[in-house]
């Protein structure tokens, strides 16, 4: 399994293939340090409901954690490309506050610890 933060590539698209929905999702992460970072792309397939649910969401330039299953290389007209199955994402949070969505019924708000001024102030 594959856990990985990446960039979607372009929007999902959603087709039917024998009968039940499946989503198609290119995604770009990094591989490599500095000077040798160059990205890698990885073309995903989610099956079922959820596919048909999660589309309008997957849409490019945004940030997932994907779980992706059963990745291998595959050769077509002399091109090599990376497949995967997606089995699980989170989205990243990364718009400004005054982008984000606003949920129906937000969670408790909860008070941070007071600042400690010295390591004796530390409660263990």
């Amino acid at each position: 399994m594959l856990i990985k933060l990446v960039r979607i590539g372009r929007d999902a698209e959603l087709r039917s293939a024998n009968g039940k929905p499946v989503l198609s999702l290119s995604v770009v992460y990094d591989v490599g340090f500095g000077q040798h970072k160059k990205p890698q792309w990885l073309n995903l397939t989610l099956w079922g409901q959820q596919a048909e649910k999660v589309q309008p969401y997957f849409t490019k330039g945004k940030q997932i954690v994907i779980r992706a299953d059963d990745i291998h290389i595959e050769e077509y007209n002399g091109k090599s490309s990376l497949k995967g199955t997606l089995i699980g994402f989170d989205f990243v949070q990364n718009a400004p506050a005054q982008e984000a969505p606003k949920p129906n019924n937000p969670p408790p708000t909860h008070q941070p610890p007071p600042p400690f001024d010295d390591l004796d102030d530390i409660p263990f």
